[in-house]
């Protein structure tokens, strides 16, 4: 899960190739303890160069500021250490009900990212629905809104599930790519009802949103991937919102 987190947010993962354990923590005074810091850069560097706010709204008990395996921003080395380090988490992470709230007072950024807290994620032993549910309100929440005419919305999962994939993963680079996981495209201009074939990888998004801002690549990674244009008829009526209920 961590080297996929840290691949969707910097098209790399700095060598990592499996979880933290108890090693990584590092004890800085008045931060309490933390991961190890990354030193390379993410694509919170292209938005800050080219003015693209951001947030990401992150859901679990221990707070948005709480490094963990499917929050590493707060490890990056360049926002660790930064002058008004504080101030500048609590705006741009946020917990979930933020989301929420910033779509009602109509404050949303340009991009957002969100990340389920345990219980919503789907993980053995939590319950499934619970988490469908979390993504459903989301999205009813866009879509109910003014955003939903102008908005690209990505589900993503970081884990195939452990079950049998009779399409073995591909070469990519040095550490080859993971068996194939879910994606959906939800926009009002996706290409309603179909399945894309094309390979995409956890970089895609991001090579989606530098094309849409103009913002380069971070990597070869990246600059090299499929990009999820490919999803999308932009010359086609715009799609009206479904709105799921329980």
């Amino acid at each position: 899960s961590a080297p996929n987190h840290l691949y969707a947010i910097a098209a790399q993962s700095g060598g990592m190739t499996d979880n933290y354990d108890n090693r990584a923590y590092n004890h800085v005074p008045g931060r309490g303890q933390i991961f190890a810091q990354y030193n390379f850069p993410s694509i919170i560097d292209l938005f800050d160069a080219h003015n693209i706010s951001w947030t990401c709204y992150v859901g679990g008990l221990k707070g948005p500021q709480h490094e963990g395996v499917w929050n590493p921003m707060p490890g990056f080395y360049k926002y660790a250490s930064r002058e008004g380090y504080g101030s500048y988490l609590t705006k741009n992470l946020a917990p979930t009900q933020r989301f929420f709230s910033d779509i009602r007072h109509g404050k949303l950024p340009n991009v957002c990212f969100l990340t389920p807290s345990a219980l919503e994620s789907e993980h053995p032993p939590q319950n499934v629905q619970t988490g469908m549910w979390y993504v459903t309100g989301l999205i009813n929440a866009v879509m109910q809104s003014s955003y939903w005419n102008s908005s690209a919305i990505i589900v993503m999962w970081d884990d195939y599930g452990g079950f049998y994939d009779h399409v073995p993963p591909i070469s990519m680079d040095e550490y080859g790519s993971g068996f194939r996981v879910p994606a959906l495209v939800i926009s009002p201009y996706s290409r309603s009802g179909t399945v894309i074939h094309t390979t995409y990888d956890s970089t895609s998004p991001l090579k989606l949103v530098e094309t849409a801002f103009g913002l380069g690549s971070l990597t070869s990674r990246d600059a090299s991937s499929n990009n999820m244009l490919d999803c999308f008829d932009f010359n086609q009526s715009p799609l009206i919102p479904v709105i799921i209920n329980k």
